[in-house]
C-alpha cells in the first residue's frame, strides 16, 4: 500500500495548525499563496502516485482536493492568529490543477 497521499495530507494539516505568531515572516508579499500552491501541488502529485490507474479519476480527485482545501481553511479558524482566506483556496486549486497537470498521464 502506498502512503504518499496520507503523509502529504498530514503535513498540510500540521502546517495550517501552526499559530499565526509562530509563522516566519519572510517579507515577501504573496509568499503565503506560493506556499499554498506548493502544498496542494504536492498533494495532487502524491494522489497521482498513489492512485496511478487508467483512466485517472480527475473529477473525484478535484472535488476531494477542493473539499480538503475548504477543510484546511475552516480548520485555521480554530488557530490563534489564523483566518479563513478564500484567496488561499484559490491558490490551493491552482496548486491542485498544476500538480495534476505536471504529474501527467
Amino acid at each position: 500500500m502506498k502512503y504518499a497521499t496520507i503523509l502529504v495530507s498530514v503535513l498540510i494539516v500540521i502546517a495550517v495548525l501552526i499559530p499565526g505568531p509562530n509563522l516566519p515572516n519572510v517579507g515577501i508579499g504573496g509568499f503565503d499563496k506560493l506556499v499554498h500552491i506548493a502544498m496542494f501541488g504536492l498533494w495532487a502529485v502524491a494522489v497521482r502516485f498513489d492512485f496511478d490507474r487508467k483512466p485517472f479519476p480527475w473529477w473525484p480527485v478535484c472535488l476531494i482536493g477542493i473539499s480538503f482545501s475548504a477543510f484546511t481553511e475552516v480548520l485555521q479558524l480554530l488557530v490563534e492568529g489564523r483566518t479563513f482566506d478564500p484567496y488561499d483556496m484559490v491558490a490551493d486549486v491552482i496548486g491542485l490543477i498544476g500538480g495534476l497537470w505536471i504529474s501527467g498521464p
